[in-house]
């Protein structure tokens, strides 16, 4: 009857080939920190209304810390908008070394990263830290681990003991699945968000109007009423999204691998491999006016003082950074209990 409900799933998996921070309001931020070392809700993907392709909006971004100085430079990657990039050849350079000279891998590691970093809209349904926050719609920014979560609902491993395995679109408004989010310290810098998972049924998505409860349906009201919605309450992902550089920003990163880069030889390869012609020569402008810098070897004090609280670090690989969330401690004043409950408790 209609194609509201037709999500490109493509758009959802991978292409084959409080310190002292302001908290984003339009991001949901299931911090720890602020409850004990333990946060644990229930939410659901839903379609970004404005525009489903962009329902989980993926960019790679870098940052660059400087112990000097004790600054960092947080840039979004040029290979969001495929253009040649001369962080990712860093980051290749980088891993190149870990074998050979793995004190200047660990090095340059410590003090420059590249991840990518994934959004999606969410509904809140339930959040016994933050009761205020049901209800609402939110943006979720994620890992590579929430990532592979999402990727192995839509495009499940094949088995032998099953007949058919079911592809489920978590983002679908009446086949979808609610998201049980549990995350725990890791460690100081890091969170661990293992115990995440599905939940087993495939339903329609039920939000709150007010105080009423809302099942959504395949029929033009339903369909008119959740538009609304989401229309009414979803963050706008623009803000989020890839941001050129200007001639300031190129200035500051060819600085900053300047500073970084103190082996001539290691700078060298660098230049060699990128395509990125324009850094390319400011750095080589920079290197001939002012000499490569010193850079100091003593980064484990200096990543104290990065307080970087959201960076994620999947089990797997990744690594990514969000604004931390100052927050104080709530508790639901919610008696019913729901199915999600007895979960809450055995965790």
């Amino acid at each position: 009857m209609t194609d509201f409900f037709d999500l490109p799933k493509e758009k959802f998996v991978k292409s084959q080939s409080s310190n002292g921070r302001s908290e984003d309001l339009n991001i949901y931020n299931p911090n720890p920190d602020a409850f004990g070392g333990s946060y644990k809700s229930v939410f659901r993907l839903v379609p970004y209304i404005f525009d489903k392709g962009n329902s989980k909006y993926t960019k790679y971004s870098a940052k660059f810390w400087n112990p000097l100085t004790k600054e960092s430079l947080w840039v979004d990657c040029p290979s969001n908008v495929e253009k040649p990039s001369i962080l990712w050849d860093l980051e290749r350079v980088i891993r190149s070394l870990k074998d050979e000279e793995p004190d200047l891998h660990s090095q340059l590691s410590s003090q420059f990263s590249r991840w990518h970093s994934n959004y999606s809209p969410v509904y809140i349904k339930k959040d016994p830290q933050r009761p205020e926050l049901e209800g609402s719609v939110k943006l979720f920014k994620f890992s590579a681990q929430i990532n592979n979560l999402i990727e192995s609902q839509i495009n499940p491993e094949e088995d032998e003991l099953l007949d058919s395995v079911s592809s489920i679109n978590p983002y679908h408004l009446l086949e979808g699945k609610d998201f049980l989010c549990v995350v725990t310290k890791k460690t100081r810098q890091f969170r661990d968000w293992s115990k995440c998972k599905f939940m087993d049924d495939v339903t329609p998505l039920m939000y709150k109007i007010g105080d009423k409860q809302v099942i959504v349906e395949n029929s033009e009201k339903s369909v008119k009423l959740i538009q609304e919605f989401l229309k009414k309450n979803t963050p706008s992902i623009d803000d989020y999204k890839h941001k050129e550089w200007d001639s300031e920003i190129k200035n500051k990163v060819a600085e900053a691998i300047v500073t970084l880069i103190s082996n001539k030889s290691v700078l060298n390869m660098l230049l060699e491999k990128s395509r990125d012609e324009e850094m390319k020569s400011l750095i080589k402008s920079k290197t001939s006016s002012e000499g490569s810098r010193p850079i100091s070897s003593s980064t484990t004090s200096s990543f104290d003082n990065l307080n970087d609280d959201l960076e994620f670090k999947s089990t797997e690989s990744s690594t990514e950074s969000s604004s931390d969330s100052s927050t104080k401690t709530s508790t639901s004043t919610d008696t019913e209990k729901d199915e999600y409950d007895s979960l809450f408790d055995n965790m």
